[in-house]
Formats: structure tokens, C-alpha cells, sequence
């Protein structure tokens, strides 16, 4: 959780910075979405879809 959570922290950061919204919106995602799931599993696989999306977003 902690992990996902600093990835999005800094994806929140760069879409603010280069004004990539959906960089942004993803970056929120990672922050938040562990708070709505209570199966460890889930957890790694939200965070690690979210986490591609996040690079695939900036190329």
C-alpha cells in the first residue's frame, strides 16, 4: 500500500507539472484505492494495472 501510494504521490506531482490530467487522475487512483479493497491480492493487482497505466499515460 505504502509503495503504491509514494508511485502516485509522484504521478500526481508530474501530470500537475506537465499538465497531463490523466497522468493525474491515475496518480489519485494509486493514492486512493487501497483505502476500498481489503484483499491483499487485490491490493497488488489494482496497484500494479495502475502502475502500468501510469508509465504507458507518459510515453
Amino acid at each position: 500500500m505504502v509503495i503504491f501510494s509514494l508511485l502516485g504521490i509522484w504521478a500526481i506531482k508530474e501530470g500537475r507539472r506537465e499538465a497531463n490530467i490523466k497522468q493525474l487522475l491515475l496518480g489519485i487512483g494509486l493514492v486512493g484505492y487501497s483505502y476500498f479493497t481489503s484483499e491483499v491480492w487485490l491490493v497488488w493487482l489494482i496497484g500494479v494495472a495502475l502502475s502500468v497505466a501510469v508509465f504507458r499515460v507518459r510515453e
